[in-house]
């Protein structure tokens, strides 16, 4: 089977149209649409059918995507054993991924990362959490460090870290809140900073808030944690962050009817991209590097604070 046609179906189920699909692959309509024709003439099935503007996948297509995935990958394998036995190609991946992880983690990872592997490049691509998943899909980036993608993207993610959702205030919270957590309902009669929907924790509260029907006093949005932070720190409110940057704050985790708020941090990536097992390996040194500076933790509670200079809690918070 011709890689190019089965890279072309992935395209097409993806985008659900002919015009964005021959724009990532940089071929024109036409000849995107004899690969399609071809693939349905070989195979003997309907792949798409017409939907308003674009291309709807037929329950046949819906039913390759895994096949076509894996087929993708044996042929990519193929291809790097090939490229072993002779001299390694410059490759040039781009990561995506927020601020904050490229300054705390990932710029270093990528530091160590090249000076094993000579031959490859990488370039940093500065986004909100929410942003990475379509710029792998456009092709913008090669790996992005993001929440798991949707099951129907067809893109291929490891877990590298768990973030808990945290409130950090200049007060203290009960002991009972250091220990066990925060309520949501309890938050929700506090004045709340909180990031913009850019960001994944911001989509994790909300998700909470509407289970449980809860409407939170907003004093604020930040643009980056280090803004909300900051108000919280000269008394405007309560900051809502993930376990990821370090504040001189208070914290306390924030629970749902008991349930400890979180979100999973993973390695993502286009299985049909030309440099697969080289972004693989990125991955992994990765999730090494994030499992050093968050490892995961069980269910009996935060870490103890350490005490700052300044005789406040200090905690690992941070935004995604």
């Amino acid at each position: 089977m011709d890689k190019r046609a089965l890279e072309s179906f992935i395209a097409v189920y993806r985008s659900g149209s002919l015009v964005e699909a021959s724009q990532r692959l940089n071929i024109s309509q036409s000849a995107l649409s004899r690969r399609i024709t071809e693939l349905q003439h070989k195979l003997g099935l309907l792949l798409f059918e017409s939907s308003g503007r674009g291309l709807a996948a037929t329950t046949e297509a819906q039913n390759l995507l895994p096949l076509v995935i894996a087929a993708l990958e044996g042929i990519t394998a193929l291809e790097s054993a090939a490229r072993a036995s002779g001299v390694r190609p410059a490759i040039h991946l781009t990561v995506s991924a927020t601020a904050h992880m490229i300054e705390t983690v990932v710029a270093d990872c990528i530091a160590a990362f090249v000076r094993i592997h000579p031959n490859i490049r990488i370039g940093l691509l500065e986004a909100g959490g929410v942003e990475i998943e379509d710029l792998i899909l456009s092709g913008k980036a090669s790996l992005g460090i993001t929440a798991r993608p949707r099951y129907d993207t067809g893109l291929i993610d490891r877990p590298i870290a768990r973030l808990s959702i945290l409130a950090a205030s200049r007060e203290r919270f009960t002991p009972s809140e250091m220990k066990n957590g925060i309520d949501l309902r309890a938050l929700c009669r506090r004045d709340l900073l909180i990031l913009e929907r850019r960001y994944q924790s911001r989509l994790t509260l909300d998700a909470a808030l509407r289970l449980l029907q809860l409407t939170p006093k907003i004093v604020h949005e930040g643009s980056a944690a280090s803004i909300v932070l900051a108000l919280a720190r000269v008394g405007l409110g309560t900051a809502v962050i993930p376990s990821s940057t370090q504040t001189d704050l208070y914290t306390a985790r924030i629970t749902a009817n008991g349930v400890a708020l979180g979100m999973d941090l993973a390695a993502v990536w286009d299985p049909t991209m030309r440099w697969r097992n080289e972004v693989e390996e990125l991955a992994k040194s990765l999730r090494e590097a994030f499992s050093k500076r968050y490892p995961r933790r069980g269910q009996s509670g935060p870490r103890t604070p350490q005490k700052s200079k300044h005789g406040t809690n200090r905690r690992r918070a941070g935004e995604r």
